[in-house]
């Protein structure tokens, strides 16, 4: 009987040399990362947030236009003011209509609202050649998808405006100031954005002597003066 030979199988031992540039590269690759993020941070984060704080301030101050001219086609100057005048012409009283002008305040700050808590991403892109001053990378323009929500109340007041445009003509309009704040959230960071929009509601050239108390002829009247009698 032939004697049998018996082998074992041998054990492949791992090329640590192998495993060792592996994490070597990898090591790289993590340190690469981290420095172009601080690079980043440094420089291209604050062009990153006021290209982002433009972007939400653009795209509120176009929702507030789009439902100011929304609700003011059914009305017109003759709807929020009422004018009154003696025998000869004179105006003896300019009065808003109160409750008309409230109702018409009420909607618009209403839709602005429940456009605002709607509001979808919006794509921000950064010019990379511009941020970096490297000219080969201008067509590097990355994009982030960043997010926007209302922050708050929106806040409305009325502003008048009476200037001389003529003999015994003035030019009469009213304006709605509007201000919101919205929450900006990116994949870096979050902040808010201030939105001031100033909308004219109407307007009208009004025919006639009005008295010196209800303007200035110089211009603007301001919000806290302005001169509708309720």
């Amino acid at each position: 009987m032939k004697d049998r030979l018996y082998s074992r199988k041998r054990i492949k031992l791992p090329d640590f040399r192998k495993i060792n540039s592996f994490k070597i590269i990898l090591l790289i690759l993590l340190v690469t990362i981290i420095i172009c993020i601080i690079i980043f941070l440094n420089t291209a984060y604050p062009v990153f947030k006021a290209t982002c704080e433009t972007a939400a301030s653009s795209k509120g101050n176009k929702i507030i236009s789009d439902e100011v001219s929304k609700i003011m086609k059914d009305y017109n100057y003759d709807n929020l003011i009422n004018i009154e005048k003696d025998v000869e012409g004179n105006i003896t009283l300019i009065k808003s209509n109160a409750i008309t002008i409230n109702e018409i305040v009420s909607k618009i700050t209403k839709n602005i609202q429940k456009e605002f808590d709607g509001i979808p991403t919006i794509t921000v892109l950064i010019n990379m050649g511009a941020v970096s001053g490297i000219s080969v990378l201008k067509n590097l323009e990355p994009r982030f998808e960043v997010e926007l929500e209302s922050a708050g109340n929106l806040n409305a007041s009325l502003r008048t405006e009476f200037k001389a445009v003529g003999i015994n003509q003035t030019h009469h309009k009213v304006y709605l100031q509007l201000d919101a704040r919205v929450g900006i959230l990116t994949p870096f960071a979050t902040f808010g954005k201030d939105i001031n929009s100033e909308v004219l509601l109407t307007e009208a050239i009004i025919v006639g002597k009005v008295p010196e108390s209800y303007y200035n002829l110089n211009g603007v009247e301001e919000k806290e003066t302005y001169n509708f009698i309720e």
